[in-house]
């Protein structure tokens, strides 16, 4: 079953740091892995990241990734767009457009904010047993 999910994280928190590779290769693990469909939507406030530093991170990233990204300079989701996991920091004011949503204070709890990624594309793409239907219209 191919699903699409749109994540969205906070690209300043992770670009040029020791967990930029390992949370790269979370999103891809989770893509491979569980034949999901990412849409990545990663943001980063204005002055936070230098556009050589966003353009080495593109093209460090570009052909080792299989998904759609979709880079902006403000926290806002434009109307009409719908966040499937939103992986955000605690003082950034939550949008209501979100599935599911995962909170830090530490930029390094974003690796456990994508392995919760993971569990739950994992619980929602599995195969579910079917259950008997249980009939009562037989009582009297």
């Amino acid at each position: 079953m191919v699903s699409t999910m749109s994540v969205r994280m906070k690209l300043s928190d992770f670009i040029n740091t020791d967990n930029e590779t390992e949370i790269m290769e979370i999103i891809n693990k989770t893509h491979k892995d569980l034949r999901a469909v990412i849409f990545l939507h990663l943001w980063y406030n204005e002055d936070e990241i230098d556009t050589i530093d966003l353009r080495d991170f593109l093209v460090r990233w570009e052909n080792k990734l299989f998904f759609k990204t979709k880079v902006t300079q403000d926290s806002n989701v434009p109307h009409g767009e719908f966040i499937f996991y939103d992986i955000i920091p605690v003082n950034v004011e939550k949008t209501d457009r979100y599935r599911f949503a995962f909170t830090y204070e530490d930029k390094n709890s974003i690796i456990n904010g994508l392995n919760q990624l993971y569990d739950c594309i994992k619980f929602i793409t599995s195969e579910k047993s079917k259950r008997k239907q249980k009939r009562n219209d037989y009582e009297d």
